[in-house]
């Protein structure tokens, strides 16, 4: 199982929503995705601009398939473009 972990922040307040918007639509569409096991956008409870996509996978065959999607390709440069530094992300195996 892979389990990844993508932080960032959003460069301000007037963007949170479509951020939210746009998380909300690669979070729906990624569940769909074959070896899915979770898939979630949190917001920090201390610092709103903060956000994070948890997302757990069955193998790394799976998550390379996700990455190519058309749903990833296309949202993920979206979200990226409305934060500060990009996304940060750790990537653990269990």
């Amino acid at each position: 199982m892979i389990r990844l972990n993508a932080f960032f922040e959003v460069r301000d307040l007037a963007n949170v929503d479509e951020v939210k918007r746009l998380g909300a639509e690669l979070v729906n569409t990624s569940l769909e995705d074959e070896g899915n096991v979770s898939y979630d956008l949190f917001t920090s409870a201390t610092r709103p601009l903060v956000m994070m996509f948890c997302e757990t996978w069955k193998n790394e065959d799976v998550l390379k398939s996700h990455m190519a999607s058309e749903h990833f390709t296309r949202l993920v440069p979206k979200i990226e473009a409305l934060t500060k530094n990009g996304l940060k992300l750790e990537k653990f195996e269990f």
